[in-house]
């Protein structure tokens, strides 16, 4: 039995920045599993709770809290707590919980050794609203993930397969983890080398446009080198051979393209039923944006489905020495990890990080900032730095007009869901993808 008051729970999860349930009435809170931990000079009790609303889908969450006279109190907040949790991985340790057990797990390859300070010095970061961040000794960031989900948790996935499997490094190495085995598994905290005096690609290309009247050739050679990067980081996923189940490469096949393209097709409904009230232009583009989707259906199947980042954008990588890193291999939130882990085109990835490259020069744009015309440029220097690398790679298209039309088809299912996106949560911005959708029916 867990030694926490669950009738204080809903309190607690309330006054919690990761718990995504606050606007909801809570009808129950249940432990599905639960350990005592004794660490030293820190003791608290790490719980997994499924939280039932009146309405909608019950959520797990993971805590670490400890019961005193005053009521639920956050173990991470005591930095002997956090070195101790953290001490759980990095000696590989395992624990039993109330149905299974935590096992702790350090990455001991050649290049992984993270010497680290002693004593270890803990800072909070606060930026994150879903998990929380911690930065170990300036050297080690560990995340420990607060909304849980069953099956295998793709960044902890991807990230050993990088570290372990592959000699990419242009990422944030993982290495370490803690997971949860039994009834109630999910991975409950991942551990990366810290990248120091990092800005994310979103804010470093956004000062470059602020700057940049005309782009500099360093900058385009900036983005040819992203592109090239990006290209590794799919060869990489491309590597792994026959046994390896979860990231092994597999023909594409006809009925791949007409799946993807019915999708495509059924957003456009979706959206421009949606869109079409506030834009009425739209409405007349209808017959040819779906001639568009369709054509995916029609290309001569070649090259591979290999494993993708999955939601790639400039906010998913960072500039740091003047080297591009891609980090947050979770994938699209609202999908499951089932839907996250799937394998799929590589050219996903380009068009989400060439939809980025157009949000940029909008977002300067409604600044005030130089009118459009950047965006051609930072995409054919992108194509170029992405083509030169992976020339001759079995996983893209066996000629231009595929990778085109694949290409196009995967901007505009990127440009469907931003326009969801922003009609949800930030109506002013709808204009951005809803003028490239023009834009992209106009260049037919």
């Amino acid at each position: 039995m867990t030694p926490l008051d669950l009738t204080k729970l809903p309190d607690f999860l309330r006054a919690q920045r990761w718990f995504a349930g606050k606007a909801w009435p809570i009808k129950s809170v249940s432990v599905a599993d639960h350990v005592t931990m004794e660490l030293g000079t820190c003791s608290f009790t790490l719980a997994i709770i499924e939280v039932a609303y009146e309405l909608g889908q019950p959520e797990r969450y993971q805590l670490q809290a400890r019961q005193t006279p005053d009521g639920l109190v956050s173990a991470l907040e005591d930095d002997d707590c956090v070195r101790a949790v953290f001490n759980l991985a990095r000696e590989g340790r395992v624990v039993s919980s109330g149905s299974g057990r935590v096992v702790g797990e350090w990455i001991a390859s050649t290049d992984s050794g993270v010497a680290l300070p002693e004593p270890l010095s803990v800072r909070r970061l606060n930026v994150e609203q879903s998990n929380t961040s911690l930065v170990l000794g300036e050297r080690v960031i560990i995340k420990v993930i607060r909304k849980l989900e069953a099956g295998v948790n793709p960044e902890y996935e991807v990230g050993r397969f990088l570290a372990t499997k592959t000699d990419f490094r242009a990422t944030p190495q993982l290495v370490g983890a803690l997971n949860l085995e039994g009834p109630a598994g999910a991975t409950l905290a991942v551990a990366h080398r810290f990248v120091p005096d990092a800005v994310d690609g979103w804010k470093y290309t956004l000062e470059r446009l602020r700057q940049e009247k005309a782009l500099s050739e360093r900058f385009l050679g900036e983005m040819r080198e992203l592109g090239a990067r990006l290209g590794e980081l799919h060869k990489a996923f491309a590597s792994a051979g026959p046994d390896d189940l979860a990231f092994s490469p597999e023909p594409l096949l006809q009925e791949d393209l007409q799946r993807w393209s019915a999708s495509i097709v059924g957003e456009l409904g979706v959206t421009l039923a949606d869109a079409g009230r506030l834009h009425a232009d739209l409405e007349g583009r209808r017959e040819g944006l779906i001639a568009y989707a369709k054509r995916l259906a029609h290309v001569a199947p070649s090259g591979q489905k290999i494993r993708i980042h999955g939601d790639l954008h400039l906010g998913q990588v960072l500039r740091s020495q003047n080297q591009w890193l891609f980090f947050d291999f979770e994938g699209e939130p609202s999908r499951s990890f089932t839907a996250r882990r799937e394998k799929y085109s590589a050219l996903r990835d380009v068009a989400g990080m060439i939809r980025s490259f157009d949000y940029a020069e909008a977002t300067v744009a409604l600044e005030g900032g130089q009118p459009r015309g950047r965006v051609g440029p930072t995409r054919d220097a992108f194509l170029e730095g992405y083509r030169q690398a992976t020339r001759g790679a079995p996983f893209l298209p066996d000629s231009d007009e595929a990778f085109d039309v694949m290409l196009r088809a995967f901007e505009l299912e990127k440009l469907l869901y931003e326009v969801r996106y922003e009609l949800a949560n930030r109506p002013d911005w709808v204009r951005i993808p809803v003028e490239a959708l023009l834009r992209m029916e106009d260049a037919q």
